[in-house]
């Protein structure tokens, strides 16, 4: 009869509910975009009436109004990092009237084979001065990680949310998974923490012994925004009458091109630089001369000019100028071409090769 009336009462504000949840959940996005913290998701969902006569069948569970079930409404904030818990934590308990007594969390208790519900749970009301607590049906917000969230959505899947109901046969498999995601989940923080160490490092000069690392998507962009190849990059933007771009012309391809040219790293890329500065714009239009015939494409299509552009043209005429006799200067454009264009086409980097030379065929260099 009880559970009647609580389906009863369920119905009859299911409208109120959907409009809170939608309401929340739209609330605490705003807080962590403003917060600057970064999550995965952050999705928001009233129970079903199905789910909620399931819970309140439970012999351990008594009911005696929709206000007792915590979880009608539920929010969930999934992060990429097991620290960034904490912070979202921090921002829970600032804005939100928190119901300690039914607070949990499950990353301090219980089995420690259960990674996929080590997530912190919070019991919250939300209280203004227009709408008083009373107003408001309690709500839970579960803040778990990425890892976390995928282990108890397959085990979910699997049918085993409660730790007794795992046969025995498999409880230690799930305990070796839960160990090794657990290991997974740190060792993503120890990266990212290694990472941004490394970012400040590159950050404070590429001069001296950093100058010779290899190229990777963080040197790359610190490289981008030194003085010598920012005011090349202007340069360029100015002579196409153009703005110079906020995006990095094609990371991965761009390290790609400078390690083909043989500019590994910086060491050999600076002095090659001061060598092609005089030529930068000449070479430029030429270049796209070339790339007019050979694909329809010119500097002048680009909205904007992308950042590092000198550094595209700088590999081009590092290959180009690696040779002296013309017959060598093909084959180098050729197995460059292959390399980074055409990797089952030979015959078509010959071909794009042998019409570069046509538009550098006085040896500029």
């Amino acid at each position: 009869m009880q559970h009647q009336k609580l389906i009863e009462d369920y119905q009859r504000c299911k409208p109120a509910l959907d409009q809170q949840a939608a309401e929340l959940q739209k609330r605490l996005s705003v807080l962590l975009d403003e917060s600057g913290i970064p999550v995965h998701d952050i999705s928001a969902r009233v129970k079903s009436a199905a789910s909620l006569v399931q819970k309140a069948s439970r012999p351990d569970r008594i009911y005696t109004g929709l206000e007792d079930v915590t979880d009608v409404i539920g929010l969930r904030v999934v992060t990429y990092f097991e620290d960034s818990i904490e912070s979202v934590a921090q921002l829970i308990e600032k804005h939100y009237a928190v119901d300690w007594e039914r607070s949990i969390d499950k990353r301090l208790h219980g089995d420690p084979s259960r990674f996929g519900y080590r997530s912190l749970h919070y019991v919250c009301r939300l209280a203004t001065p227009q709408q008083p607590l009373s107003e408001f049906f309690p709500f839970e917000i579960q803040i778990r990680t990425i890892l976390q969230h995928a282990w108890a959505e397959i085990e979910h899947d699997l049918g085993y949310k409660y730790p007794e109901a795992v046969p025995q046969p498999v409880r230690r498999r799930f305990s070796r998974l839960a160990g090794l995601l657990e290991i997974a989940d740190a060792e993503f923080v120890e990266l990212r923490k290694t990472m941004d160490s490394y970012a400040q490092d590159l950050h404070a000069g590429l001069s001296g012994p950093r100058a010779d690392l290899p190229w990777d998507a963080l040197s790359l962009e610190t490289l981008v925004a030194t003085a010598d190849v920012m005011a090349a990059d202007q340069r360029l933007a100015a002579a196409l009458q153009k703005a110079l771009g906020a995006q990095v012309f094609f990371p991965d391809y761009l390290i790609r091109m400078l390690n083909a040219s043989g500019l590994h790293n910086r060491d050999c890329l600076s002095a090659a630089l001061v060598e092609f500065e005089p030529q930068l714009e000449t070479f430029m239009h030429r270049y796209f001369t070339f790339t007019r015939e050979t694909w329809g494409f010119h500097g002048l299509d680009f909205d904007s000019l992308p950042r590092g552009y000198t550094l595209f043209l700088l590999a081009l005429w590092q290959v180009f100028r690696s040779a002296t006799l013309e017959i060598h200067r093909l084959e180098k454009l050729k197995t460059f071409y292959q390399l980074l264009d055409y990797p089952h086409n030979e015959e078509e980097a010959r071909r794009v090769a042998r019409l570069f030379m046509k538009n550098f065929q006085d040896g500029t260099e």
